[in-house]
């Protein structure tokens, strides 16, 4: 379903501003603006003459539901609208993200933030990497009514493993010109992986926070101009968040470093995974940032040191890149992923073998620098 140009003026008159009520449906474009893994995104714009005057000249509409995770996936389970709305208001309020401007049933209307979402190219100012890890710390912090169960990103991945089908994987890498040896990290039994990360879990351990649950940078967005608090950096996207380790959101945040993801869907390879001396000086200011909102009874030489956030993220990187591997395997079931251009699918099954690499290399370094500590 999406958005007409009546249900956006109706929408519009309803949440935003009295400016709306002068307009009608030659005076407004709506536009698909893009959307999450379960969401749709339109652009609502008064290109009206007396357009100057409006306060609000453009705002989102969300829509819930839609391409590639149905609202029964397993990865949905436990959340719902509310939640979501009373996350992304709170967001709004604490600077965090825009601002919500109301819902309705099956969706939400969201302030428009003159914004770019994150590169490599930001980040390689160091600045911009302290205020993102920052950022993420005060989302960490954030006190919401949803559910306190911890999410199980590897009973999720296996759930996403086991409807792996071998068959339409391979046609479509066929398809698309993929040699079949590319793909054999799909055919690694997950259950011994899974069994070797389960039986460091709670040892290594970690503050259990609210954790955004894909800090990717299509989810990270850097605002034209600073904010009330003279900071740019936005997190987007809340419709995976839950209660989980802080360590899965850090090690996905430093995993995600490595890629974007162009509009049109297309993974590129950007940079290396960060290296020892970024990821230290990235989590020295999120503990120091957290020692600041002051949530928890801070634990500076145990449980909050800078040594056991470091083997708390060099563990979960292991484990977010097996989530990651559950969702790549699953998405080729799906016939929107499948109506996709060859070059998307092509970069998506191109990036099985880069999350083997990093997986494997990340799990001996793991193994010989943890073992003997834990």
């Amino acid at each position: 379903m999406d958005i007409g140009k009546g249900r956006a003026l109706e929408l519009a008159v309803s949440f935003v501003s009295d400016q709306w009520k002068t307009l009608n449906e030659d005076n407004i474009t709506v536009n698909v603006f893009g959307g999450g893994y379960s969401d749709r995104l339109f652009i609502v714009e008064d290109v009206s003459k007396t357009s100057n005057s409006n306060p609000t000249k453009k705002f989102l509409i969300r829509l819930y539901g839609g391409k590639l995770i149905e609202k029964d996936d397993i990865i949905k389970a436990g959340k719902c609208e509310a939640s979501e709305g009373i996350l992304f208001f709170t967001n709004g309020v604490k600077g965090l993200g825009p601002k919500l401007l109301g819902v309705f049933d099956g969706g939400r209307i969201e302030e428009f933030v003159p914004s770019h979402q994150l590169t490599e190219a930001d980040l390689t100012d160091k600045n911009m990497s302290l205020e993102l890890v920052r950022k993420l710390a005060r989302f960490h912090a954030l006190e919401i009514p949803v559910p306190k169960q911890n999410r199980d990103l590897l009973a999720i991945s296996a759930n996403h493993q086991n409807e792996y089908n071998k068959d339409t994987t391979l046609k479509l890498a066929k398809r698309i010109g993929i040699n079949e040896d590319e793909l054999m990290y799909l055919d690694e039994d997950y259950v011994a992986e899974h069994a070797f990360l389960r039986s460091f879990e709670t040892k290594v351990g970690g503050r259990q926070v609210l954790c955004h649950g894909d800090p990717n940078k299509n989810n990270i967005l850097v605002r034209d101009k600073p904010d009330q608090f003279n900071e740019r950096v936005m997190l987007i996207d809340y419709e995976l968040a839950g209660t989980d380790y802080r360590g899965v959101d850090l090690a996905a945040l430093f995993l995600c470093k490595m890629f974007e993801m162009t509009e049109d869907g297309v993974f590129h390879l950007v940079c290396e995974c960060p290296d020892e001396e970024y990821r230290h000086m990235m989590l020295e200011e999120y503990l120091k940032e957290t020692k600041k909102l002051n949530y928890f009874e801070f634990d500076a030489i145990g449980l909050d040191s800078i040594d056991h956030l470091m083997m708390e993220v060099d563990f979960f990187v292991m484990y977010v890149l097996q989530f990651y591997k559950g969702f790549f395997m699953k998405m080729p079931n799906s016939e929107f992923f499948q109506k996709l251009p060859d070059e998307v699918i092509s970069s998506w099954l191109r990036f099985i073998p880069i999350m083997a690499t990093t997986y494997e290399t990340q799990k001996k370094c793991f193994i010989e620098k943890y073992s003997k500590v834990i």
